[in-house]
């Protein structure tokens, strides 16, 4: 496995990664020839090592861990091809954090045994702060995890869903074994630009790994009304999706398609405008990388979000200056 500090590397180098969740966490997971061709097409059409993103609690019984050792057992040569980004740390029934050594270990060990081999990245989804006393976070988490890399399970660290406060406190004592920050950021969310989670990655060399780049669907053009939303999928109790909420909301997407992609002059689409105002940030914060993790369960849809978009400073302007003015209805994780 590479050394964090060669995976922090590798991170600056790259344009984006390929998130594997909704392969597997969906009523409909994708079917098996299908999901291999979607992950052939982003390891194809990235620099080498790509970035893939997988979770312990992706689906049911480790669906994502298990899928992604099917596909490398059935692809010789492709898992030197790739960086593994793995969440975990989460209890399954209540969706708590699990921060404490005992879980961290047993957290760590499932997604080793399910995915088939040592895991190059590991993350704790979410910090369990319960356990940090009067300290922004839990030392305990964080001194099994390096107790981890030394035994060779996981190569290295990378924070997700954190604060300022607490990427400046963990980095101090963990530096060597920090690779990246993985927070959600799309023009439905861009909160990190404010909040000071950007400035503290710039400040301290960190990569910013955007997962729900496309907000859920929300950027993508695919779902246009609520009642498209198949049983079971889990954005149907988010206040963003639902009635009056959702109708509002949908003004950011009729407002890229029609005052940025309908006058541009070549064939983008929705989804690269909105990964292509992602990617766009690195020239203000030279400090740190912006990758987004787009997903995509087909190899076109794949092929799409890798087809990368610059925009012009005019359409730069006019997207923040709607944005900023622009209010979302439903934070990310409010319930309806």
């Amino acid at each position: 496995m590479l050394t964090p500090q060669e995976l922090r590397q590798a991170h600056f180098k790259a344009l984006a990664g390929y998130g594997l969740m909704g392969l597997t966490w969906t009523p409909n997971p994708a079917r098996k020839e299908k999901a291999f061709a979607a992950i052939d097409k982003a390891i194809e059409l990235n620099e080498k090592p790509v970035l893939l993103n997988v979770g312990e609690f992706y689906g049911p019984d480790w669906a994502n861990l298990r899928l992604a050792r099917e596909y490398f057992a059935s692809r010789p040569g492709a898992r030197e091809k790739v960086i593994i980004s793995c969440k975990g740390c989460i209890d399954f029934k209540t969706f708590t954090p699990k921060g404490d050594r005992a879980g961290v270990i047993e957290s760590v060990e499932n997604c080793v045994r399910e995915f088939g081999g040592p895991i190059d990245i590991f993350e704790p989804a979410r910090l369990d702060v319960k356990l940090a006393g009067s300290k922004p976070y839990p030392e305990e988490t964080f001194d099994t995890l390096v107790e981890l890399i030394g035994k060779g399970l996981i190569g290295a660290i990378s924070l997700s869903e954190v604060n300022a406060e607490q990427i400046r406190a963990i980095d101090d004592k963990y530096h060597d074994y920090i690779t990246c920050v993985e927070v959600e950021l799309s023009l439905f969310s861009p909160h990190i630009l404010s909040d000071g989670v950007a400035d503290a990655c710039n400040e301290r060399g960190l990569p910013i790994l955007c997962y729900s780049p496309l907000c859920r669907g929300f950027l993508t053009g695919s779902v246009s009304a609520a009642q498209e939303m198949q049983d079971g999928d889990f954005r149907k109790g988010l206040k963003k999706f639902s009635g009056e909420a959702f109708e509002h909301n949908l003004r950011l997407p009729k407002f890229l398609q029609e005052e940025i992609v309908n006058k541009r002059q070549d064939n983008a689409t929705l989804p690269q405008v909105a990964l292509a105002w992602i990617v766009s940030l690195n020239a203000k914060y030279p400090g740190t990388r912006f990758i987004p993790l787009p997903g995509g369960s087909s190899a076109s849809r794949v092929e799409e979000n890798f087809a990368f978009k610059q925009l012009t400073e005019q359409e730069l302007a006019k997207i923040n200056a709607f944005v900023k003015e622009f209010e979302v209805i439903g934070d990310r994780y409010e319930h309806a």
